[in-house]
């Protein structure tokens, strides 16, 4: 009988993917678990104590997926480096022509042990996820590599400035933010380190990169589930927001929607019967002072989504900023759930205004929304079947699989 012997691939990513239960570890592991019978998979990835034991505690599930798997402790930011440090920081990051250089994760450390890892398990090909981890191509430029993009990046990681800063500093730093931004936009948009394929999760990301690379979109697919809405409780509507407040944009949106949106309908909320509900890590005091334990209700983080989802009506979008796509509209949809969401919150979905989706970005409009919505369980029914028929027609998941491994045999074709 013939032995075939399994290509090996060394998979970057920025924390644990395993249990994939948030949007990150979810798209991670679509289309790269099940090509596990096919290829030997090898994890490389960012963390601490608290990541090395969260991964003991899934051990077995590792084990079924990965060959190896190798945790690398997170780089230290100029944040938490003294002015000297934060010098030398950034004249190292300048050197190499580093991005993100606020929030960066190179060490030489780090590309010492995966240097190690590509020849004790002769990696064949490289499948990184984030541009904030490209630059472990630069550093390993002889092996072929996938650079996954979860997001532009640098739409999300702009380079912060600290406000407080004057005189020569403030120009230093806003020199080293010139160069982080430019160097961010060669890596992800000019293809900088010459990956050999790209990956993006939205079209419109896609279409941002005008480097001559193999790209292709495979966006996040979650199977949509046999969920009847009208099985839905009839004694209330539940609208729903998702999201952890310690990214930027949750926060600016929800704290919009208190702030501008709320006022328009919260004397009405009793009368519908309406209960807003909060579901994220995190929230600020202001979202927290709202909850009156009887039609609204901040929950903070849950550990688990399966019951809200069951109940829940609509889920609500005000973002005014960030990019990529929303994986809570997805997850969202693949429940059968209608969505009512801002442009921003919605880009590059690929959904239609009026027919598996409601879009509105004044606060007016989206209260009346809201209220229209609530009242209207037929309007609502349809927008569920809708946004299932979406997510059945444009986001196949053997389709992406299939195109992740087309990647994989062209890039390994000469290995």
């Amino acid at each position: 009988m013939l032995n075939l012997v399994k290509k090996s691939l060394l998979v970057f990513t920025l924390s644990p993917p395993l249990p994939a239960n948030s949007g990150a570890p979810i798209y991670i592991c679509n289309t790269l678990l099940p090509l596990a019978e096919k290829y030997d998979l090898h994890l490389y990835t960012i963390g601490g104590p608290d990541e090395i034991a969260h991964i003991k505690r899934h051990q077995s599930l590792y084990d079924r997926y990965f060959r190896s798997v190798h945790v690398e402790p997170r780089a230290q930011m100029p944040s938490q480096k003294g002015t000297v440090g934060r010098i030398a920081h950034s004249l190292m990051h300048l050197y190499h022509g580093l991005p993100f250089m606020d929030a960066s994760y190179y060490s030489h450390s780090a590309v010492k042990n995966a240097r190690e890892i590509v020849k004790k398990y002769n990696i064949q090909a490289m499948e990184i996820h984030s541009s904030h981890l490209a630059f472990f191509k630069k550093f390993i430029p002889q092996v072929p590599a996938l650079l996954v993009s979860h997001n532009i990046e640098s739409d999300i990681f702009p380079f912060w400035i600290p406000q407080h800063l004057t005189g020569w500093k403030k120009a230093a730093v806003e020199c080293v933010a010139r160069a982080s931004r430019r160097n961010a936009h060669q890596v992800e948009s000019e293809n900088k380190w010459k990956f050999d394929a790209m990956t993006f999760i939205s079209m419109s990301d896609m279409e941002r990169v005008g480097a001559g690379v193999d790209k292709s979109y495979i966006p996040l697919c979650l199977p949509v589930k046999g969920v009847n809405y009208s099985d839905k409780p009839d004694d209330c509507v539940n609208l729903l927001w998702m999201g952890g407040f310690w990214w930027h944009p949750n926060a600016e949106g929800v704290l919009w929607f208190v702030r501008s949106i709320l006022p328009l309908i919260v004397d009405k909320l009793a009368a519908l019967n309406i209960r807003l509900h909060f579901l994220g890590a995190g929230p600020p005091d202001e979202l927290k002072a709202i909850d009156d334990g009887q039609n609204i209700f901040v929950h903070g983080f849950v550990d688990s989504l399966d019951d809200m989802l069951a109940s829940s009506h609509l889920l609500f979008v005000p973002l005014l900023s960030g990019g990529g796509v929303r994986v809570k509209i997805l997850e969202a949809m693949s429940n059968g759930i209608p969505v009512l969401s801002t442009s921003k919150g919605c880009e590059g979905l690929g959904a239609t205004d009026g027919l598996d989706i409601v879009v509105r970005d004044e606060a007016q409009a989206f209260a009346d929304a809201i209220l229209q919505l609530a009242a209207d369980p037929v309007r609502r029914a349809q927008l569920s079947s809708a946004c299932k028929q979406l997510l059945n027609e444009k986001y196949n998941l053997q389709n992406c699989i299939n195109e992740k491994d087309r990647i994989y045999h062209k890039l390994l074709a000469s290995v």
